[in-house]
C-alpha cells in the first residue's frame, strides 16, 4: 500500500511541476493574443519560413512546437486545421519541420547545461528541417498522405 501512495504522490508532484510552468505560460499566451502581440510576434518569425511554403498562420505552429515542443506544437496545428488557416501541404511541411527541430530551444538548453557547444546543437538541427522541408515545398505535391490518414478527418 505505501507503494500506491508514494506513486500517487509522486504523480501529484510532477502534474503541479507541469502546472505551475503550463497555466502561465497559457495565461501568457491569452494575453499575448488578446492585445494582438502574438500576430506582430508571427509576422517578423514568418520570414524564414516563407522560402519553405509556409504562410504566416503557418509558421507559429512550427515555432511553438520549436520552443516548447511537439505537444504543444501539434495542439497548435490541430486547431489550425480546424480552423482551416492552413492547407494540407502546410501541414506537411510543418510536421516535417517539427518532427527534425521540435523542442529546440528546451533541447539546447538542457544540454549546453552538460557542456555541449551551442553551434553544434543548432546548426544540424535547423539545416536538416530546413532543408527536409524545402525538399517538400518544392517536389511535395507528388507525395501524397499515407494510407488512412486524412486531413479532413480533424474537423
Amino acid at each position: 500500500m505505501s507503494v500506491l501512495w508514494e506513486g500517487l504522490l509522486q504523480g501529484l508532484k510532477a502534474v503541479w511541476t507541469v502546472a505551475r510552468v503550463v497555466i502561465p505560460l497559457m495565461i501568457a499566451l491569452e494575453i499575448a493574443q488578446a492585445n494582438g502581440l502574438l500576430q506582430r510576434l508571427n509576422r517578423i518569425l514568418a520570414r524564414p519560413f516563407q522560402k519553405i511554403g509556409l504562410s504566416e498562420e503557418g509558421a507559429f505552429p512550427v515555432v511553438v512546437a520549436m520552443v516548447f515542443g511537439l505537444t504543444f506544437g501539434s495542439g497548435v496545428i490541430i486547431n489550425h486545421v480546424r480552423e482551416g488557416k492552413v492547407t494540407e501541404r502546410e501541414v506537411k511541411i510543418m510536421g516535417s519541420f517539427i518532427a527534425i527541430a521540435h523542442a529546440l530551444i528546451e533541447d539546447t538548453i538542457i544540454f549546453l547545461t552538460l557542456g555541449a557547444p551551442l553551434l553544434v546543437l543548432l546548426v544540424p538541427r535547423l539545416a536538416a528541417a530546413y532543408g527536409v522541408a524545402y525538399l517538400l515545398h518544392k517536389f511535395g505535391t507528388r507525395l501524397p498522405l499515407p494510407q488512412g490518414d486524412s486531413f479532413h478527418s480533424l474537423d
